[in-house]
Order: C-alpha cells, then sequence, then structure tokens
C-alpha cells in the first residue's frame, strides 16, 4: 500500500507541475479565459461532490451558492470597498448560513422531492435578483447587474493577466481536493456514506443524520460561493443569468455524475472533458448551433446513466478489476498446512 500512494502521490504531483508551468510557458491569448473557467468547474464539481456524492444531497441549485458568493463579494466591493480577498471568504460563511438555514425544511424531503426543491429555490432567489434594483437599500442592479470598479491591483484580486486568475483557480482546487481526501479518510466520511446509502439505517445506529447533512451542504455551500467570487473578478461583471443560471447548476451535477460521484478525481475529470467540449462546440458553431452543447450534456449524461452508472471512475475500476487481477497462486505452490486456512 505504501508503494501505492507513493505512486499516487508522485502523480499527483507531476500533474500539479505540468499545471503550473505549461499556461505560463503556452501563449493561449484569449484562450485564458476559458481555462480559467475550465478549472473553476473542476473547482464547483469538486465543491458539489461533497455533499452530492458522499453525503447524497442531489442538489440542483448550486448556483443559488455562486450567486451568493458573487453578489455578497461585488456588493462589500462596489459599494464599502472591501477587498475581494476579504469579501470572498465573507460571501463564502454568508452561502454556508443560508444553507443550514434552507437545510432545515429540505433535509426533511428525501430523493427527488430534495432536488425539484433546490432547483425551485434557485428560480425563487433568481427571481427576486433579477426584479428588485435594491434589496434592503443596497444596489443590486436588476436584470442589468453592475460592473466591478476596474483598477488592476493584485491586492483588489484584479489582474492585467488572466493567467493570475489560473493560478488562484488552480490553488482553490488543490485546496477543494485535500478537504475532500480528507473527509474521504475520516470518520465524518464515512459516515457521509452511510447516510448516502441508508439515511434511515444510519440514524437507528445513533447517527445524527440532519447534523451531517447540514455539515456536508455547508462546507460546499462555503466552497461553492468562493469559486463565485473569483468568477465575478475574472469577469468583472455580475448579473443574475450569469451566476444564478439553471444551465450553470444542472452541468455542475452532470460533470460530477459522468466523472465518478463520490470519487476524488471523477468530479475533475468529468468537468474538464464537458467544460472543454462545450467550448469546442461554441468556438465552432457559435451562434448557428446554439442549443448543441446542451444536447451533447443530455446525451452524455444518458449514455453514462444507461451504460457506465459509475461514471467514468467507475469504469476505469472495472476494467481494473477485470484485467489488472494477478495471477492465482498455483495449488501445489501454497502450503499444506494453508489449504484450510481462511486467511
Amino acid at each position: 500500500m505504501a508503494g501505492i500512494s507513493r505512486s499516487r502521490f508522485i502523480t499527483g504531483g507531476i500533474i500539479l507541475i505540468l499545471a503550473i508551468v505549461l499556461p505560463a510557458i503556452l501563449d493561449l491569448g484569449f484562450m485564458m479565459t476559458a481555462l480559467v473557467q475550465v478549472v473553476l468547474y473542476m473547482y464547483w464539481a469538486s465543491a458539489w461532490n461533497i455533499m452530492g456524492g458522499y453525503a447524497g444531497l442531489f442538489s440542483l441549485g448550486n448556483g443559488l451558492y455562486i450567486g451568493i458568493g458573487a453578489y455578497v463579494m461585488g456588493i462589500l466591493y462596489v459599494s464599502f470597498g472591501v477587498s475581494p480577498w476579504i469579501g470572498m471568504i465573507i460571501g463564502g460563511l454568508a452561502a454556508g448560513v443560508l444553507s443550514v438555514i434552507i437545510g432545515y425544511p429540505t433535509f426533511r424531503i428525501k430523493g427527488l422531492y430534495y432536488s425539484l426543491a433546490t432547483f425551485a429555490l434557485l428560480q425563487a432567489i433568481k427571481l427576486i435578483f433579477t426584479t428588485r434594483k435594491t434589496i434592503f437599500g443596497l444596489p443590486m442592479g436588476g436584470s442589468d447587474g453592475f460592473k466591478m470598479i476596474r483598477i488592476d491591483a493584485p491586492a483588489q484580486m484584479q489582474f492585467a493577466n488572466n493567467l493570475w486568475y489560473y493560478y488562484l483557480a488552480l490553488a482553490l482546487l488543490v485546496i477543494v481536493l485535500l478537504v475532500s481526501w480528507g473527509i474521504s479518510k475520516s470518520k465524518i466520511g464515512y459516515y457521509f456514506r452511510a447516510i448516502n446509502v441508508n439515511g434511515d439505517a444510519a440514524s437507528s445506529l445513533g447517527v445524527n443524520v440532519i447534523k451531517l447533512k447540514m455539515q456536508a451542504q455547508f462546507l460546499s455551500a462555503f466552497f461553492t460561493a468562493i469559486g463565485g467570487g473569483v468568477f465575478t473578478m475574472l469577469l468583472r461583471f455580475i448579473d443574475p443569468n450569469s451566476v444564478f443560471g439553471v444551465d450553470m447548476s444542472v452541468n455542475i451535477m452532470i460533470m460530477v455524475v459522468v466523472g465518478g460521484s463520490g470519487t476524488l478525481w471523477g468530479p475533475v475529470i468529468g468537468a474538464g472533458l464537458l467544460r472543454l467540449a462545450n467550448q469546442y462546440f461554441v468556438t465552432m458553431f457559435g451562434a448557428k448551433l446554439v442549443g448543441i452543447p446542451t444536447v451533447f450534456f443530455g446525451v452524455t449524461l444518458m449514455v453514462v446513466v444507461f451504460f457506465i452508472p459509475g461514471g467514468l471512475m467507475g469504469l476505469r475500476q472495472k476494467l481494473k478489476d477485470k484485467f489488472g487481477k494477478k495471477a492465482p497462486l498455483r495449488k501445489e505452490a501454497v502450503p499444506h498446512e494453508q489449504h484450510n486456512s481462511r486467511f
């Protein structure tokens, strides 16, 4: 096992070094913005995986937390001059608190009804931000949104080169992966999986199901909202359609399912492949075939659900189990006294 861990550590280190070095060497130009968004989707998918993959909270409304993080940070920056570095943390905490508030009624709804409730809540919040120019006396801009003040100062999370946004998104991705890895190896991770498999059985054994769901949703909402703040500073613009979008929430869920929910690397692989495919379709077809990325996402989801329900990571494990098994020991090679041993 030590050898396997060392091998994975080395592989991960090589991938991280390449991810740091290659964008700085290559002249990506306008493609850098697209690359930042690819990494952000990897990050959001990994954050969704904490609640959806580990704890089984199949939310269709995580775009709500992206929007809350974006608007809280944007309002603090534009109206009160609070640095976005601080504002994105406050936005993450605000989203986490909101997730706890909405958790009490929604956690008592199971299965598909929970998913529909999160979807309806996203739509309701989006409608409020779209129709109201001000909320609690603070300017929201309504459907028009508002722009960030541009000063190109790193202290205000504004960079002249989008390469630095890429490094920021990459750092966030590494952090959420480390947190996810820690959860998967900890006691709380086993509790999350127990809730995912059978919440009623876990509760009957003394597991505080509601509390654990709160923790999973808080962590997911916190990280998701921080990504929303970075996304806003990347575009230097915020409006309800861009941060409370239904497509964004649904696509994040699809990315996790395609890659393999409940695994560490599944969300990263699924988000990377599908987001790159989306960028390819947009570049190739533009406004000619506007709906082709949506069709592609839908077809991909159906293929995965019907043929590889464990996602790409599940398929990898099946292939590994099928072709990677070691040849069994010959009977004559096994000492006689071990033939009847259970071990």
